[in-house]
């Protein structure tokens, strides 16, 4: 039992140092990229050349760049460097609901018992209360509040009985505010996209008051015709 233990904590600490070494490693690489690299106009024009090319490597790329822990929101910031606000808002929400419906695939159909193993006990159960008529308005909401760990909502969902097109689509309308405001600050606008990032916390915050103040209201009137 101890071995075991023992074995499980050398599994975490591993976990930990692994996502802590991709993480200096992007770092220190878009540091060296501001450093040395060539300037915003010159990457633009680049990508403009490529025309349709460059929108295909960058959706080709976000997935596998997902799973390698690169942080989304650098990848989202890249969108507005490369491609501008508008074409940049709709291919970073694009990468993101792709992304995300992968790692729904994942726990549903090929991981499902090592993922559940790892999320908090107690996580999938509350997950499966939100399927049905209500898993669309659930996704939305975690999605525009940003402390819930993007990956961890898409490996939760998948392991319930919430359908992939609610699923998809609250990925997408709750991505909205926090990605345009990340793609605003890729193409340099960080005056613009702070104001749009502390909008869709308000707009998270407003979402989950509504919600429970309906679910109460739900439970009361099931209490009283009981």
């Amino acid at each position: 039992m101890d071995e075991l233990v023992g074995e499980r904590a050398r599994g975490a600490l591993g976990g930990r140092v692994a996502r802590i070494a991709v993480v200096v490693v992007w770092v220190v690489a878009l540091v060296a990229a501001w450093r040395y690299g060539p300037d915003a106009d010159a990457v633009r024009a680049w990508v403009g050349a490529a025309g349709p090319a460059g929108a295909a490597v960058y959706l080709g790329a976000y997935v596998p760049a997902v799973f390698a822990l690169v942080p989304r929101p650098l990848l989202n910031a890249a969108a507005g460097l490369l491609f501008g606000l508008v074409p940049g808002v709709l291919l970073a929400l694009v990468g993101g609901v792709v992304a995300a419906l992968v790692q729904f695939s994942v726990a549903r159909y090929a991981a499902s018992e090592a993922i559940a193993r790892r999320l908090p006990s107690g996580v999938v159960e509350w997950l499966e209360g939100l399927t049905g008529r209500r898993a669309l308005v659930a996704v939305v909401q975690l999605r525009l509040v940003p402390v819930v760990p993007y990956q961890a909502v898409n490996y939760g969902f998948g392991l319930t009985r919430a359908g992939a097109l609610p699923f998809a689509l609250g990925t997408f309308l709750g991505g909205i505010p926090a990605t345009t405001a990340l793609v605003l600050v890729g193409a340099g606008g960080a005056d613009v996209g702070v104001p749009v990032a502390v909008g869709g916390t308000v707009l998270a915050v407003g979402i989950a008051v509504v919600w429970w103040l309906r679910s109460r209201a739900a439970s009361t009137q099931r209490r009283a015709g009981a």
